[in-house]
């Protein structure tokens, strides 16, 4: 099997890790063990949000999460940089909650997704 059958998603958009890594099965390793033990975490976190706004830590979170986003393909980037851009206005709990609500689950099955990939890749 080589890496470009192991780089086929309906979930995750694979094209800048093609782009950039598809002939380097180390380095694509490391980026997504990198992406998954970085994000998981992070997800937790703002899954907590639900319940407890924590505008400066939602902030953070997605700052951090949006250029990941971008290079990891996940679907909700640009929502990501809106949920940044509301915590920094200390907007509604309301629409807060709702931006998370869109995001979280994406970012949980982005995650789902690329420990399978990263469990073809390892078996190359």
């Amino acid at each position: 099997m080589e890496i470009e059958s192991v780089l086929e998603s309906n979930v995750v958009d694979l094209t800048s890790l093609k782009t950039f890594f598809a002939s380097d099965k180390d380095a694509l390793i490391q980026i997504i063990q990198v992406y998954i033990s970085d994000t998981e975490p992070r997800i937790k976190t703002l899954e907590e949000s639900l319940t407890n706004i924590d505008y400066t830590e939602i902030k953070s979170i997605s700052h951090f999460l949006k250029s990941s986003f971008s290079l990891m393909g996940i679907k909700c980037s640009e929502e990501i940089a809106e949920l940044e851009k509301m915590a920094d206005r200390k907007e509604e709990d309301s629409l807060i909650k709702e931006k998370l609500n869109y995001i979280i689950p994406i970012c949980k099955e982005s995650i789902v997704e690329y420990k399978i990939i990263l469990q073809k890749l390892e078996a190359l």
